[in-house]
């Protein structure tokens, strides 16, 4: 390390930086904080977001209902059938209601919808703690609107 070096590090002092709203949000949704220094002073900048994951497995519900019909579940038995043998967590994301709708009705059967299949995963051999769950209420994305999509959690 040169000279130049050493006498930058020992002169940069250290001092709380605030968080814009934004960058929590972008901490929740998982974005790398960068800093860099420039010719201007220390500035953060948000990395890009990468694409969400892919659900595993989609179940679908009808409208008003948490009930799920015998094609989804026997295909959520074999998902979590061979999803047991293996390591990892799963992320529960629920949806119900009309698009952007997060009020407490379509939170609430988002909710039921999120359990009804963790039932079948507990039920299948999935361990209870491996299980994250989101409800979520109506939909932010094109999907389908009554649905839960199962995928992986984290890394």
């Amino acid at each position: 390390m040169t000279s130049l070096h050493m006498t930058l590090l020992s002169t940069i002092k250290a001092r709380p930086v605030a968080r814009s709203p934004l960058s929590a949000l972008g901490a929740m949704l998982g974005a790398a904080i960068w800093l860099t220094l420039g010719a201007s002073g220390l500035a953060a900048a948000e990395a890009p977001l990468s694409p969400p994951k892919p659900a595993l497995v989609r179940v679908l519900f009808e409208p008003e209902t948490a009930v799920m019909g015998q094609t989804s579940r026997e295909d959520l038995s074999a998902f979590a059938e061979d999803f047991r043998r293996r390591s990892g967590r799963l992320e529960l994301r629920a949806y119900a209601g009309p698009p952007h709708d997060t009020s407490s009705n379509a939170r609430r059967l988002a909710l039921k919808r999120a359990l009804s299949v963790r039932r079948v995963l507990v039920s299948n051999g999935v361990t209870a703690e491996r299980i994250y769950v989101r409800a979520l209420g109506g939909t932010s994305d094109s999907g389908p609107t009554d649905r839960v999509d199962v995928r992986l959690f984290g890394g």
